[in-house]
């Protein structure tokens, strides 16, 4: 077990899951929605097909247990670009997709339970839908990317309202990928094309930030970000920031200040990855001549998409680049083992 210990906080990575390949395979997850108990469902961009020929793609949600048990998937047919997921209180899944302008709904099981939006600057209307959440009085929350503002819906589709407006000015967003909730009520948006996370009221007042673009200007303070794609909030109120640009997963005290950074360590196949070596062995041969130092960057995060933390402070990061996801748990009770001199 690997174990991340900073400032008084514990991380232990538990497992990977998925694979590029295989039935239950990813080519390249993007968001991640949990429910309290672990249950996880997984977008993924495309999933190649055995049988539909070279290349065949079918976008979709993949259904798991967080500790890696293969319950399901939905969207075939209707996903194109999926780019956000939540889950309502009454259990439904909902899917923003970016192609289509539109949001999609399912129920735990999967069947089609009804669809909205279209494309356009008006009120209702989407340009490339992305992070989705759900607040306590169950409203939808869409960041409307490339209208760089946030929509509010009812589960219905009723449109209720939007704020933020374009720029790189405080409380400005410029084209806004994903979106947390916490347990507060605040929303945290991932503000791709200014390099940071912002904190807003319910209501869309702005709060705070994490993160910055120090390092571009040769001031790296460990907190900088470079283009983050989704955020969430841990039960201590630690926000996780997928730093897509820099492959990392930033993690930041409640008040911006940065903790610690989480770099990727899958370095153990995923059950499904394992069964894909176990019936080609010319693949297990092929592993065996690869240079120990570069084996290990098959561990590490390539493009980190999307982030959900279920009820346990279990954390969920979608391994884009790698096909994956990555799994850590943050433990309140862990103890440093103390050494005799």
């Amino acid at each position: 077990m690997l174990t991340t210990t900073v400032a008084g906080r514990t991380w232990h990575f538990r497992h990977s899951i998925g694979h590029f390949v295989g039935p239950q395979g990813y080519t390249y997850p993007t968001p991640i929605a949990m429910t309290p108990a672990g249950t996880m469902y997984v977008a993924d961009i495309g999933l190649a097909e055995y049988g539909g020929g070279a290349g065949a793609l079918s976008p979709k949600i993949l259904k798991h247990r967080i500790e890696d048990e293969f319950l399901g998937e939905m969207g075939v047919g209707d996903l194109q670009w999926p780019e956000g997921l939540a889950l309502a209180r009454d259990g439904t899944v909902w899917c923003a997709d970016a192609y289509h302008h539109r949001i999609f709904g399912y129920d735990a099981e999967g069947s089609p339970i009804g669809e909205w939006g279209k494309f356009g600057t008006g009120d209702g209307q989407f340009n490339r839908p992305s992070g989705i959440a759900f607040d306590a009085d169950d409203r939808m929350l869409v960041v409307d990317s490339l209208n760089h503002r946030v929509q509010q819906y009812a589960v219905s589709g009723e449109y209720l309202g939007c704020w933020g407006t374009q720029g790189s000015e405080q409380g400005q967003l410029n084209q806004p990928w994903g979106l947390s909730i916490d347990q507060e009520g605040c929303v945290y948006i991932a503000d791709w094309g200014n390099d940071r996370v912002q904190k807003f009221t319910p209501d869309g007042e702005f709060v705070g930030r994490f993160g910055s673009r120090y390092a571009e200007i040769g001031i790296d303070d460990g907190g900088s970000l470079k283009r983050p794609a989704d955020v969430a909030v841990d039960s201590d109120g630690d926000v996780y920031v997928c730093d897509w640009g820099n492959r990392r997963v930033q993690i930041y005290y409640p008040d911006g200040d940065i903790i610690c950074s989480l770099q990727g360590d899958a370095h153990e196949f995923s059950k499904a990855a394992q069964q894909v070596m176990d019936v080609n062995p010319e693949y297990t041969q092929a592993f065996k001549r690869v240079n120990p130092v570069e084996l290990i960057k098959f561990g590490v995060f390539d493009r980190p998409r999307g982030i959900a933390i279920d009820g346990q402070d279990r954390i969920a990061i979608s391994d884009g680049g790698r096909g994956r996801v990555q799994v850590y748990e943050k433990d309140h009770d862990f103890l440093v083992p103390q050494f005799n001199a």
